[in-house]
């Protein structure tokens, strides 16, 4: 090419010309004559084709719809009832066409050769104590339902780590949670703002609230605090760990901003809290662990300077201080929320003593609880779920589901910091950082919200091993 710019001799193929021309004239015509309906319909049907074509050879650019059908979570219901008994939303409809754009690409590419699954062991082992579970379990078609939901899971975490086989994936990514996050804190800011969009108040007053609550595009407003913790976590340790471009430090930057205003907009204690733990570990690693600790100090003393003239500063200030004081405050009025876990996890745990090897079976527990729960109960709290993971899965899947769940951890934890040290390409290596401590920040939040089929959990899980792979020194 270079030399036939220097002669001045540039050839040009007749035929793609005159097709290009072709195209332009049928273009122009179909606006003149064509009526508008008629040429969107057409030009939806010619762009979804051409995205289907490059979806075949490219399957990861479908993770801005996995992204972003996640995060409209309710808000992406297109149909509320189906015969199944949930609704289908536009996550369906993402993840579908995933594993149909895997397949289609692994015909085309006549690919034999698939990554080694690394949580194969306690994943099968896991979903084969919940098939049991099926046959003694008090509630089961929503066990059976939970068990086809987890199962879908666990080939969509796999499909993660299949489909990020690119530095260009992984980019898609990181871009997709920094402008999902923008756009559900400005969202969630709107909705504190206005008193538009929150929980209902007889919801808000039964479990002792007293602030309204963003939910943002989802019907929990700590489900919609687990989102914005693993953008906030996530993109923290990659900005820690990776000196970018202006342009993208920007993006990222704001995104870190409007993040952090709506997981506060959110009064979600479990994911405060989960977000602090899961940024001390990429802080450790880039030996700025100072920072957080500074960052905290000045937060609390510029919440104590206007607490006294802006109401929601003070309320802030006395949600974060509950976290660390909510014993001391079991069973007090206006703590209904705090206490109520602690007679769940009281609960699962006397459902494990009496049937400790297998549990009562998968989704028992809000079947059972009224035979199991403390006689200070508080009966107007109108949830039956546990709110803690660990307790849920002794309750339910006994011994033998919590070893499985642990197993999970451990070998991601430890497949994923084994890996962290041999890892040479810094930006794949501050991805990984940002992966391991939103797992870690996960496990703080599932301690208090259950949120076990979190499609965010599954994914990036997968994700970790998807990066470990293309960090390997060989593929480096």
């Amino acid at each position: 090419m270079t030399a036939l710019l220097q002669t001045g001799e540039l050839r040009l193929d007749r035929r793609w010309f005159a097709l290009f021309l072709g195209l332009l004239a049928a273009l122009l015509l179909a606006v003149l004559l064509v009526p508008n309906r008629l040429l969107l319909i057409a030009c939806g049907g010619l762009a979804g084709g051409v995205f289907l074509a490059f979806l075949l050879v490219y399957p990861w650019i479908i993770v801005p719809a996995l992204v972003a059908t996640t995060v409209l979570d309710i808000t992406g219901q297109l149909l509320k009832e189906t015969a199944l008994g949930i609704p289908l939303t536009g996550f369906h409809l993402a993840l579908g066409l995933t594993f149909l754009a895997l397949l289609g690409n692994t015909c085309l590419r006549r690919r034999t050769l698939f990554p080694e699954f690394e949580l194969k062991g306690p994943l099968f082992l896991l979903l084969g104590v919940m098939a049991l579970s099926l046959t003694y379990s008090p509630n089961q078609p929503e066990a059976t339902i939970g068990f086809m939901r987890t199962l879908v899971l666990v080939l969509f975490l796999y499909s993660a780590q299949v489909l990020i086989e690119s530095r260009g994936a992984v980019h898609t990514v990181v871009i997709s949670m920094a402008l999902s996050l923008i756009g559900g804190s400005i969202l969630a800011v709107v909705q504190i703002a206005t008193e538009q969009f929150f929980l209902p108040a007889s919801f808000v007053i039964a479990v002792g609230a007293n602030a309204p609550r963003a939910t943002g595009t989802f019907h929990n407003p700590n489900t919609f605090g687990t989102f914005l913790m693993c953008g906030v976590v996530f993109l923290s340790a990659l900005m820690l760990n990776y000196r970018m471009s202006f342009w993208r430090t920007t993006l990222l930057l704001v995104s870190l901003a409007f993040g952090l205003a709506g997981l506060i907009a959110t009064f979600s204690r479990s994911n405060w809290l989960a977000a602090l733990v899961g940024l001390m570990v990429p802080l450790y690693l880039a030996r700025k662990l100072r920072y957080l600790f500074i960052t905290l100090a000045l937060g609390g003393l510029l919440i104590l300077a206007i607490k006294e003239f802006v109401p929601f500063a003070e309320h802030i200030f006395l949600r974060f201080l509950s976290i660390f004081t909510f014993v001391e405050e079991f069973g007090q009025a206006g703590r209904e929320s705090g206490s109520a876990r602690i007679y769940f996890l009281i609960a699962g745990l006397e459902m494990f003593l009496d049937h400790p090897l297998l549990g009562v079976g998968w989704r028992a527990f809000p079947v059972l609880f009224e035979q199991y729960k403390p006689m200070d109960f508080p009966n107007w709290v109108p949830t039956r779920e546990s709110h803690t993971l660990f307790a849920n899965m002794l309750a339910e899947l006994g011994l033998v589901g919590f070893l499985a769940s642990a197993w999970i951890v451990w070998r991601t934890l430890s497949r994923g910091f084994a890996g962290l040290k041999e890892m040479r390409d810094l930006y794949l290596r501050a991805v990984l950082i940002g992966l391991l401590s939103m797992f870690i920040a996960f496990q703080v939040s599932l301690s208090f919200t259950a949120d076990f089929s979190n499609n965010f959990l599954w994914f990036f899980t997968g994700m970790v091993f998807a990066v470990l792979r293309l960090g390997e020194p060989r593929r480096a």
